[in-house]
C-alpha cells in the first residue's frame, strides 16, 4: 500500500524499468576495451612484442577484454530483443556494482600503499560475493583461497617470469 495515496484508490501501476542497462554497460566495455587495446598495439609496434617482454600482457589481457565484452554485449543484445518484459533493474544491477569495484580497485592501486596482491585479493573477494547466489558462510574459505591464491600466482607471474613490476605495497614479495 502507498502512504501517499488516500484509503480505498487504487494502487499506482509500477514503472516500466529500462532494460537498456546491460546494453549500455555492454557497450562502454566494449568501447573501452577497443580503446586499451589500440593504445597497447600502439605501444608494441613502436617497442616490438616478444614472449617474455612487458609488451605481450596488455595485448593478451586488452584483447581479452574485447572479447569478454563483445560476448557480454551481444548476449545484453539478445535478451532484450528475446524478453525485454524480463529485464529490469535488477538486470544491470550485478555489472554497475562490478563496474564500481573495478574503478576502486583501480583506484586503490594508483593511490594507496596495499599493493597488488592485497588490492587483488580484496577485489576478488568483493566480485565473487557480487556474483555468487550462495550464503557467505557456505562460500567464505572457498573464495578466500581463491582470492589469496589467484592475487599471489598472478604477482609471481608477472614479476618474476615476465619481469613486469607490480605495486608489491606493505607485503614483502
Amino acid at each position: 500500500m502507498d502512504p501517499a495515496l488516500p484509503p480505498g484508490a487504487p494502487a499506482r501501476p509500477a514503472a516500466e524499468p529500462s532494460a537498456s542497462g546491460p546494453v549500455a554497460v555492454g557497450a562502454v566495455l566494449l568501447l573501452a576495451g577497443f580503446t586499451l587495446l589500440w593504445q597497447a598495439v600502439s605501444t608494441a609496434a613502436g617497442n616490438g612484442v616478444t614472449l617474455g617482454g612487458p609488451t605481450l600482457a596488455p595485448l593478451v589481457v586488452t584483447g581479452l577484454w574485447v572479447v569478454v565484452a563483445a560476448w557480454y554485449l551481444l548476449d545484453a543484445v539478445r535478451k532484450r530483443v528475446a524478453a525485454p518484459e524480463h529485464l529490469g533493474r535488477a538486470a544491470w544491477r550485478t555489472p554497475a556494482l562490478l563496474l564500481v569495484a573495478l574503478i576502486v580497485y583501480s583506484v586503490v592501486l594508483k593511490y594507496t600503499v596495499l599493493g597488488y596482491v592485497l588490492a587483488t585479493a580484496a577485489f576478488v573477494l568483493v566480485s565473487a560475493r557480487l556474483l555468487s547466489t550462495r550464503p557467505w558462510r557456505e562460500v567464505i574459505v572457498r573464495d578466500l583461497a581463491t582470492a589469496a591464491g589467484l592475487s599471489l600466482g598472478i604477482y609471481l607471474i608477472f614479476t618474476r617470469l615476465l619481469g613486469i613490476v607490480l605495486p608489491a605495497g606493505v607485503l614483502p614479495l
